[in-house]
């Protein structure tokens, strides 16, 4: 579709609660509109709404590239892959969309869900697209025929996007760049077949892609990162390359990382060995404490190093630079994050020399816990035991971390003091699964999967109450009135477990054939 589209501008979603300034101006006012029906209690703090992209409901992850002087945004969703122009950031304008017709392979229904390609990888440098396809794609069942891989996308035009090739692989939950998109490290369920009931304990391991010739992708017949739960394979979510080039492997058992070039001492044979992205040198990690990640399942993470040092907390005697791994445990035992689903700020001191490469499930290994913070008994969260909270993605700039919180909504924690995370903004709006924040230019881009794409800003009191690390305090007051575009009400769209993963990727329901889950 060459179909070019604005933004709501008079439309846009408004709180009539305290503390949430509406359209990016103190003064604006949002239009009284009937009260809520099936929809969450709004409450926000030191966040403005600047921005809400239509039909993007279904959203799942953002990445950005620069184009000379335009600016591009890529969003992929249940509904395939899209291009916005974001060089005003607060006019996002639609430049193309690759639909889930373009990607349907032979036997899809493709009036189902894209799924699920949860962390959109991008080549800046050869304006390429990689968009991982998981298995429960476009409706696919168990027992029949489910391809998995990686769609590889030309973006050289972005208002033209042309889908290259799609490369078979043993999984299709993410895939990640390494060596500077030399080689994709693709991540999720290996479809191993598995009788255990827990679904975070399923088979993975990391597929290795050599992509110097995108036109020929070659996927290699050595994997990475077996044995990742204290000596047992168990599922990899996703990859992070932090600044020093190391890659950080997320899933159950904990986080790793790699060295994936250069030469280096490989703590396990103790001899210096070349590290490549299909033969890496294990460099340190491991798994959270039971008390504080109980499932052990790290969704994701971050490691403040290099030029993103000081976007992490402030490196002291007792945590000196790059010590630190900030991670997600990704789990819905408690509607509150009370008891799981919470983020972890780990200390790698003391993980250097292989000790989580040689654990074994009687002699088990575990990172010291240096902070952990989580929605439960904080000013905005909604209390019940129907409420859906779990850490999920999350993005780092200048100490404060956007972290979303599905049903708890995007938060905003200033993280200098790595003992004591705090919440300085919380933005929580109706009906909200929030599934990543991104970072850019001095906005955050939410991706909402329920609500679609709503771009964001703090307010100069989420700066006060980080320069004086003071919690904020948020009024949740019930909400007597709510604005929203009165063709597309925001309403609480109700979740259904994934039929591999379970509620580590739930998915909305309905929106199809009563009952079945699709999008």
């Amino acid at each position: 579709m060459r179909v070019v589209a604005g933004v709501l501008t008079a439309l846009l979603l408004g709180f009539a609660g305290p503390g949430f300034v509406g359209q990016g101006t103190a003064s604006a006012q949002a239009p009284a509109a009937e009260p809520a029906r099936a929809g969450l209690q709004a409450a926000a703090k030191n966040v403005e709404l600047r921005a809400a992209i239509p039909e993007t409901e279904g959203a799942v992850s953002v990445n950005f590239v620069r184009y000379g002087h335009r600016d591009v945004m890529f969003l992929s969703g249940t509904f395939g892959l899209k291009t916005y122009d974001v060089t005003d950031v607060d006019e996002p304008v639609l430049l193309d969309h690759l639909t889930k017709q373009e990607l349907a392979l032979p036997g899809d229904d493709p009036e189902q869900r894209f799924w699920e390609n949860e962390d959109v990888t991008v080549d800046a440098q050869r304006k390429l697209v990689f968009l991982a396809r998981e298995r429960s794609a476009f409706g696919r069942q168990p027992g029949n025929e489910r391809p998995t891989g990686v769609y590889f996308v030309s973006a050289a035009d972005p208002a033209r996007l042309e889908v290259m090739s799609f490369e078979p692989m043993g999984t299709g939950h993410i895939t990640t760049c390494v060596n500077d998109c030399a080689y994709l490290w693709t991540t999720g369920y290996d479809g191993t077949p598995s009788t255990d009931p827990d679904t975070y304990r399923r088979s993975g391991k990391v597929f290795v892609t050599d992509i110097r010739d995108p036109r020929n992708p070659k996927t290699l017949g050595t994997y990475v990162d077996l044995g990742r739960d204290q000596g047992e394979t168990h599922m990899t979510h996703d990859v992070q390359v932090d600044a020093a080039g190391i890659a950080w492997v997320a899933g159950t058992g904990g986080t790793r990382g790699y060295y994936t070039r250069g030469w280096h001492r490989d703590p396990l044979s103790g001899r210096v060995r070349e590290a490549t992205p299909y033969s890496p040198v294990p460099y340190a990690g491991g798994a959270a404490p039971r008390l504080d990640m109980p499932t052990s399942f790290s969704h994701n993470s971050f490691r403040p190093v290099g030029r993103t040092l000081q976007d992490g907390p402030v490196p002291s005697r007792e945590h000196p630079a790059g010590s630190l791994l900030l991670h997600t445990e990704e789990a819905f035992g408690s509607p509150t994050c009370k008891d799981q689903g919470r983020f972890v700020i780990s200390s790698l001191e003391g993980s250097r020399d292989g000790e989580s490469w040689r654990a074994t499930p009687e002699r088990p290994f575990y990172l010291k816990t240096v902070g952990v913070w989580s929605p439960d008994d904080q000013e905005g969260t909604l209390p019940g035991p129907d409420t859906f909270c779990s850490a999920h993605y999350f993005d780092v700039q200048q100490r404060i971390v956007a972290y979303s919180w599905y049903e708890q909504g995007t938060r905003f924690l200033d993280v200098s003091d790595p003992a004591n995370p705090i919440q300085v903004a919380y933005w929580r709006p109706e009906g909200a699964v929030s599934f990543a924040p991104y970072w850019h230019r001095g906005r955050v881009f939410v991706a909402d999967l329920a609500r679609g794409v709503e771009v964001v800003k703090l307010t100069a009191g989420a700066y006060e109450a980080q320069a004086a690390h003071a919690n904020v305090t948020l009024r949740t007051a019930p909400v007597s009135t709510t604005a929203r575009p009165l063709e597309n009400p925001r309403k609480r769209l109700p979740l259904a477990p994934d039929p591999d993963y379970g509620y580590a990727c739930p998915m909305l329901v309905g929106r199809c054939t009563p009952g079945e889950p699709c999008c």
